[in-house]
């Protein structure tokens, strides 16, 4: 198009800034890790789904650690298998996410409700080159996550914590914590005429 009277020529000074190709990002997996992911996240689903009473035996298989009595619902994703510890008799219900980027434990008789969302892995935001986060996350003993609750990365709740449905904890809770919201905040049970 050739410029007219009411058309300025273009301005080669005022153009655009030429693109700045993005900080280089490295992936933190190894090859081997990459490897074991794909095998899990196929042949690993299939059989998850096929064999229910080889759930636990699956997530050893992979490198967890699962302790006795353990059961596990169907739909479950479990991002990194080898970084799942599980005490005694923990029950994970169905459709559960245990994002286990970093390490997750789990202690003995907790009890993890309906699509709870474990996530042990996050981006520092701060660096242009967003790289991978993996604070774990470690749940005490004889705890309850409600259901569709969160648990972000880094927490960390002692024995006997009570996580209400559809609360999301950021901070770490000493035992015997009952803590519901969003942000969740500790409450006492007891003075709203709940049963501890």
């Amino acid at each position: 198009m050739t410029p007219t009277a009411a058309q300025d020529p273009p301005d080669a000074s005022t153009g655009p800034t030429p693109a700045v190709p993005p900080p280089a990002r490295k992936s933190v997996w190894t090859p081997k890790q990459k490897l074991v992911r794909a095998v899990w996240g196929t042949v690993g689903r299939v059989l998850w789904e096929l064999l229910p009473p080889a759930r636990a035996s699956l997530i050893r298989l992979f490198g967890g650690r699962v302790g006795r009595g353990c059961s596990f619902g169907s739909g479950v994703d479990i991002a990194i298998p080898w970084n799942i510890r599980c005490g005694d008799r923990v029950q994970v219900a169905d459709r559960v996410i245990l994002y286990g980027l970093g390490p997750i434990t789990i202690g003995d008789d907790t009890v993890i409700d309906y699509r709870a969302h474990l996530c042990a892995g996050t981006h520092d935001m701060t660096d242009s080159r967003f790289p991978l986060l993996k604070p774990p996350i470690a749940v005490g003993r004889g705890c309850f996550i409600g259901l569709d609750a969160y648990i972000g990365p880094g927490v960390e709740l002692g024995d006997r914590c009570r996580v209400a449905p559809r609360a999301s904890v950021y901070k770490s809770a000493p035992a015997d914590t009952w803590l519901r919201g969003n942000p969740a905040r500790p409450f006492d049970p007891a003075a709203e005429g709940e049963t501890p």
